[in-house]
């Protein structure tokens, strides 16, 4: 029952899919900032409202790759430590975090142009969405070990419960302060 997986790495960063997830997530911040009237502020003229723009997709891309950077290490590292394995096709991490966030951003933008965007039960269905499309996408590509698929399924819904948990406590303390 010994599974014999070849290990290809020749494998280079996604920076294909890490383009459509920026392309993605600014084009959601530009339609939110330049096609709603909510964003604008009275009396502003064009040219300061593409300057700000432009500062912000640049500040927004930034810290949006920060962030994506820290969601990697929070899974590649867990998921060597519960594998025991030192190879965990860190290229396929990257590949499924950027293409399941550009789907959760676009449910999240969905769900924000309803109108839910505070429903405390939809935001815990789009995140369990996002990591079942994280799962789909790092499982598509070269075939992996069982003991590896297992441990990133152990890493990834823990910390889908950690953040569905933070979740409830953040926003059970907002409404407890608010009251």
């Amino acid at each position: 029952m010994n599974e014999e997986v070849t290990v290809n790495q020749s494998k280079t960063f996604p920076w294909g899919a890490l383009a459509i997830y920026v392309v993605v997530v600014l084009g959601i911040a530009v339609y939110e900032v330049f096609l709603t009237d909510s964003m604008i502020p009275e009396g502003i003229d064009t040219e300061s409202l593409a300057a700000f723009g432009v500062i912000g997709a640049i500040v927004g891309v930034i810290f949006l790759v920060i962030a994506t950077a820290i969601q990697y290490a929070f899974i590649k590292f867990p998921t060597q430590w519960v594998s025991k394995e030192e190879y965990v096709y860190k290229y396929d991490i990257w590949s499924a975090l950027f293409y399941s966030g550009a789907i959760g951003a676009v449910i999240n933008f969905i769900v924000g142009q309803l109108g839910y965007a505070e429903n405390l039960i939809l935001g815990s269905v789009v995140s369990v969405i996002t990591t079942v499309v994280f799962l789909l996408f790092y499982f598509s590509g070269e075939e992996k070990e069982s003991h590896i698929k297992r441990a990133i399924i152990i890493v990834r819904v823990a910390w889908l419960v950690i953040g569905i948990v933070l979740a409830i406590a953040i926003q059970t303390i907002g409404n407890n302060i608010l009251l």
